[in-house]
């Protein structure tokens, strides 16, 4: 396996693994390990064998192109306002959670550790600003610091995922907690959320080119390492919260907890020394990642459009708008909207669902099933997925609202 194709494998990863360390536990309780580890891989193969239709379509192109950009082409400009209408309600929608998780974690620790009692919309606030300055930097800057701090969780990760195993008593592991088939169907939108890869395929495209293998390892091997890891990490932080603290593993599966609550949880199922820090840290550290990559994308896409429509002519004024666009909306909604976490991220996958499986099948069968580059490409398995993408947004409509 060359250098370019691991890094392709590790781009989808990278942008894979982020605010899904914090909501998979808190959903999962309810259903329990195996059910648990059942639905992660239908979700698994729900974002894969779709977006190889996304792949298909950027390889008969010249070049990696976005969906709103492939809907233009092959569908005209109502497939390109879906595209890019959705690509910013998912964008907004997921900066809504990582804007309310960060708040939680960082106001349980102040009040925990340092005794120091702030509100979660204090919190919000400061962090929003924050995020606004971010966004000021040059480019290249924030880049680098993404990267630093994305190398920094995969490292942390690996450590606390290590000890957390060491703590696991076999005899106590909640296999099947109450996994109706409601409960069971209720998980699906917040998963599918987790993943969101198809967004930067295109990337993916330019970068590898016309090769059509090793695209497809990046997108397979790729979507694969964040689902195990995700596996390993749910089934392990739950078996030690079932054992350390059964009554609060009630709690987290009637889903009577908020995100820093858990996190707290989490730090204080071991005494080893400087364990409580590094889920602390690793908790925030997997939401400002995210936090940091959506917002530069939609920042970006702003920028350009103020550039292109209007007679901005300094570009820091032009960026300047753009970072308030970006944080501002995220951070309203964060506010008035309770235990945004959990809801807004559900909301997300269904969204998810239109940019995943439904436009990229469409434009897919409007170009037409001829001359594939992936012949495993078919079109009953392509229907099937799209039956079960309108089944997700149908959960999100009517159950879990």
């Amino acid at each position: 396996m060359c250098k370019k194709e691991i890094t392709s494998i590790l781009l989808i990863a990278g942008t894979c693994i982020g605010s899904g360390t914090i909501a998979f536990p808190m959903v999962l309780a309810k259903l329990g390990i195996i059910p648990s580890i059942i639905i992660m891989l239908i979700i698994w193969i729900l974002n894969y064998y779709p977006s190889l239709s996304v792949m298909e379509l950027n390889l008969r192109s010249e070049q990696g192109l976005s969906l709103g950009t492939l809907g233009k082409k092959i569908s005209g400009k109502w497939a390109q306002m879906v595209g890019e209408i959705s690509v910013k309600i998912i964008s907004y929608a997921l900066l809504t959670t990582y804007l309310y998780g960060s708040a939680s974690i960082i106001q349980k620790l102040l009040e925990e550790y340092f005794n120091y009692a702030l509100s979660v919309f204090t919190v919000e606030t400061i962090i929003a600003t924050f995020g606004i300055l971010l966004l000021l930097l040059p480019l290249k800057i924030v880049s680098e610091i993404n990267g630093m701090i994305s190398s920094c969780l995969i490292f942390g990760f690996a450590i606390l995922l290590g000890t957390i195993f060491i703590l696991i008593d076999y005899h106590k592991i909640p296999w099947i907690t109450n996994a109706t088939p409601v409960n069971i169907i209720s998980v699906c939108p917040i998963m599918f959320a987790a993943y969101g890869y198809q967004l930067i395929l295109h990337t993916l495209r330019n970068y590898c080119g016309q090769d059509v293998l090793m695209l497809k390892h990046g997108i397979l091997f790729g979507s694969l390492l964040p689902t195990l890891l995700y596996m390993l990490w749910s089934c392990f932080s739950l078996c030690v919260i079932f054992k350390s603290n059964p009554g609060f593993f009630i709690q987290l599966a009637a889903e009577k907890i908020e995100v820093g609550e858990f996190v707290m949880q989490l730090a204080n199922v071991s005494s080893l020394s400087n364990f409580h820090a590094m889920v602390w840290l690793i908790s925030i550290l997997a939401i400002f990642t995210s936090f940091i990559g959506f917002s530069l994308g939609l920042a970006e896409s702003w920028n350009f459009s103020l550039t292109k429509c209007s007679n901005l002519k300094n570009m820091q004024t032009s960026k300047f708008i753009s970072s308030v666009l970006t944080v501002c909306p995220a951070y309203v909604i964060a506010a008035i909207v309770p235990n945004a976490f959990v809801k807004v991220f559900s909301f997300a996958g269904a969204m998810f669902v239109i940019t995943g499986i439904l436009l990229p099948v469409y434009l897919l069968f409007k170009d037409g099933m001829h001359n594939l580059h992936y012949k495993e490409l078919k079109k009953w398995p392509l229907i099937l997925c799209v039956f079960f993408g309108f089944c997700i947004i149908a959960v999100e409509i009517f159950i879990n609202n």
